[in-house]
Formats: C-alpha cells, structure tokens, sequence
C-alpha cells in the first residue's frame, strides 16, 4: 500500500471490499503486509490487530471515518506561523533546525492519535502465532540518502542491501510509522537511532521489492492513485507554474511515478522469464519466477473529489492553498487530497474504493486462489 496522505482512505474502502470478498475462515487472506507513508499506517493497523482480516477492516474504517484535522496536524494560526518563523531561522544556520526539526505543519496530534490507536505489540504476537508472516514499512534516511525498509518478521536473514534501498529487521514501533508518514517539508522528519527520516516514498525506487524479499509470490497492490486511467483533465492555462503546482507534482512524482515504473518493470520481467527455460537466479542466489500481480486504483480522479471538499480544510490551509496555486480546478494536481483528513473527504474516498474493489471481485477471486507460478 503505497501512501498519499488523505488519500490512503481509498485504500480502507478497497481493505473494505476485500474483507467482503475473502473467506471469514481465514485469520488472514495477505500475510505480508507492506505499506509506505499513509499506506504504512493502513499496514501497521490491520498488522497490529488480533481479531480476524474482516473485523480489523471494520475497525480501520471507522478509525478513518471518525478522523478530523486536528487529529493529525496542528491548523491554528499560531501554530502555522510559528513553524514558518523556525523555518526562516533555520535558513540562517545553515538550513540546520534549532531544537526540533521543522516544517509547515506540526504532527503531533497524530503521533498521540497513533499513540492511543494500534497496539504495536500487537504485531509481534501476530507474528509469533502464525497468522502473519512479515509487516514493512519503507522510511527515508535524510543522512544516508537511502531507502530504508523497517520489517518485523519474514523469513531468516531476509534483510538485504541494494543500491540506494536496504531492508532492516526490527520490532515496529511509533517512531518507524512516525518516520514513514513524514510527507517532505509538510511534516518534520523523525529520529530514529542517529539518524532522521521522512516519507518512505522520497528515494523509493523499487517500491514491489520488499514483499518480494519477504517471501511474497504474488502481490496485490492497492494505489490511491490512478493506475493506467486515462481522466479527462481540463487542459490548464500556459503560464509559469505556481509554487503549488510545483509542490503538488514533487508530490505525485514521490507517491505514483516510482510504482508506475515498478509495475511495469516487474511485467516485462515476469514476460521475459515466461519465454525462457532457463533457470535465473539473482545476486542472493535464488531463483527467479513470475510474480503475479493484482492492482486496485481509482476510477474517478482523486484530484478533482478534492476540490468539492477543500471547505472543509481550515481557513488558514485553505488560504496556502489559494495563495500558492495548489488547486486541481486548472486541471492541476490538487494539494488539498493529501491534507483533507476530514470524515466527508474519506468517507467519499472509502466508497469509491468500496466500490472499485467489488467492481474487480471476479478478477480478485481469480488472483487470490491462482497457485504460484514455478517460473
């Protein structure tokens, strides 16, 4: 589950369908579970739950359904402009931040919110059991410059070292969902151990492989981004881009592109061993196979849902996003959808994902019970 701030709401109507068309026997139909940004707080929360797949969707669904603004990100006023000031203060010390760490928006609510929410412990017991393999979440190490993916569980010596990415075993905490949810500039990153972190989808090239290195086979993503859907923008006016223009692509590039290319690597690769007889193994020695994948995305653009909803933001974000150009109403991409954590906007987003998932449940059922391919 790849993130998008507010946008990981469309992910609980998909969780939502799913658990509706999954066996209630089942503990769980997905034992590795992996989540970037949003997503890994979608991920973590069904990890962390004891009771069945179908009532840990229930529970997530009213998590998100009762989610207000001030449960993630301070709005007041004050607030705001007190982080604008550290943030001017910071660039005469070198960009280097006095005390803690700065951005637009202060997080802290939601670090309480999750604090009081899921039951990290919870994960461990979950794992130990057997009813889950492995749970991942993918931060950002500012200081190393490298993707890192914090898993708990998944098989002996699962961690692994790639270019730019690397996977470390560990017991998932608050810091490491913390860390994962930092959306760059808009929320502080986080520290853990002697470095700091921020939204795992900044450097995440290869965002399928680490449930790949955990043992998965086959792989159902669930995007709160179109995937291949061709909307009927309105075409925007030529002009210089606004600031908010500028941020809201930084956006999209970090939370969609990486998966879009990802995607469509791992088809080609899947096609090419498909034709061969051969056996590939890769750097680790192991054997190469085709890996089955299932992609659930929006059929109506995101975007554009946000713009009926940005009333519901507070004056002070609402009036950022006007002086800076972040609105979708020039056919744009809407900076609104990944701050509106408000009950109407996830609702809206949890139906249409609800929707969209039982829209695909044929297709689904075929994934879910289509036997590994030996490659």
């Amino acid at each position: 589950m790849p993130g998008g701030g507010a946008r990981a709401a469309y992910q609980v109507g998909v969780l939502k369908a799913l658990a509706e068309i999954t066996d209630e026997a089942l503990e769980t139909p997905f034992p590795i579970l992996c989540g970037t940004s949003a997503g890994a707080l979608n991920a973590v929360a069904i990890a962390s739950r004891e009771d069945n797949f179908q009532d840990s969707c229930r529970w997530l669904e009213q998590l998100w359904l009762n989610l207000e603004i001030h449960d993630v990100y301070r709005s007041d006023w004050r607030g705001i402009l007190r982080n604008v000031w550290r943030l001017g203060l910071s660039l005469f010390n070198s960009g280097i931040a006095v005390g803690r760490p700065v951005a637009l928006l202060d997080n802290i609510p939601l670090k309480q919110f999750l604090r009081e929410k899921i039951d990290f412990s919870g994960i461990g017991r979950n794992v130990q059991n057997g009813k889950l393999s492995a749970v991942c979440v993918t931060a950002m190490n500012y200081s190393e410059r490298v993707s890192v993916s914090f898993f708990q569980g998944g098989p002996d010596k699962a961690d692994w070292q790639r270019w730019r990415r690397h996977g470390v075993p560990t017991p998932l905490q608050l810091r490491h969902l913390l860390a994962s949810t930092a959306i760059p500039t808009v929320f502080p990153p986080q520290r853990i151990g002697r470095n700091y972190y921020g939204d795992g989808a900044l450097r995440q090239l290869t965002p399928i492989s680490p449930a790949l290195h955990l043992g998965a086979d086959k792989v159902l993503i669930i995007s709160p981004s179109g995937h291949k859907q061709n909307y009927q923008k309105p075409h925007a006016r030529a002009h210089s881009p606004a600031f908010g223009q500028v941020i809201g692509h930084l956006l999209n590039s970090a939370f969609v592109d990486s998966l879009e290319t990802d995607i469509e690597l791992l088809e080609q690769m899947n096609q090419l061993l498909r034709l061969t007889d051969k056996e590939i193994v890769n750097q680790d020695g192991r054997r190469l196979k085709p890996i089955a994948i299932q992609v659930i995305s929006p059929s109506e653009d995101i975007d554009l849902i946000a713009d009926d909803y940005v009333s519901d933001l507070p004056k002070s974000i609402r009036t950022f996003l006007k002086t800076s150009g972040g609105s979708a109403s020039a056919g744009e991409i809407n900076i609104a959808s990944y701050l509106l954590f408000t009950p109407r906007f996830c609702k809206r987003l949890i139906d249409l994902g609800y929707k969209d998932g039982l829209a695909q449940r044929d297709d689904i059922e075929a994934f879910l019970k289509q036997p590994p391919e030996s490659g």
